[in-house]
């Protein structure tokens, strides 16, 4: 008689745990966390901008008319210094060499946040490269 009594209990006891348990997991869930990416100093505009003023086509290869793209990897430091620069798609060593240059020589970012507080954000963009038609005389911009 008393045997029945305790597996019904130990079952509520079970019963009980779970449920805890299971609100315990929604209350987890249901606190995320407010992510925010970095910026380029400007916002997206502004970064077609420093790219089209600063990116070098390398000669040889503007000559032959190659074109393409280079995605990179890199770092927003908590202070929008831009580290850790890596190539992750390739073109070619002059375009990826080109690439690399342009990421490190970036301004600081607006770092990203997590909850409000800056953290370190890893990002990947792509960087195109495109042969500009020029009427007229050519333009060298290897020099």
């Amino acid at each position: 008689m008393f045997r029945g009594c305790r597996t019904i209990s130990a079952f509520r006891f079970v019963i009980m745990l779970f449920g805890l348990l299971a609100c315990m997991n929604v209350s987890a869930q249901t606190k995320k966390d407010r992510i925010e990416e970095p910026q380029y100093p400007g916002g997206r505009k502004e970064l077609i901008k420093y790219m089209e003023e600063h990116m070098v086509h390398p000669a040889e290869m503007r000559k032959l008319g190659i074109e393409g793209e280079v995605v990179v990897e890199f770092f927003v430091e908590r202070s929008g210094v831009i580290s850790g620069v890596n190539v992750v798609k390739s073109l070619s060593k002059e375009f990826d060499d080109e690439a690399i240059r342009l990421t490190r020589n970036m301004p600081r970012w607006v770092p990203g946040k997590k909850n409000g507080v800056p953290v370190r954000y890893r990002m990947t963009m792509p960087i195109n490269f495109k042969v500009k038609k020029h009427s007229g005389k050519h333009i060298d911009q290897s020099k």
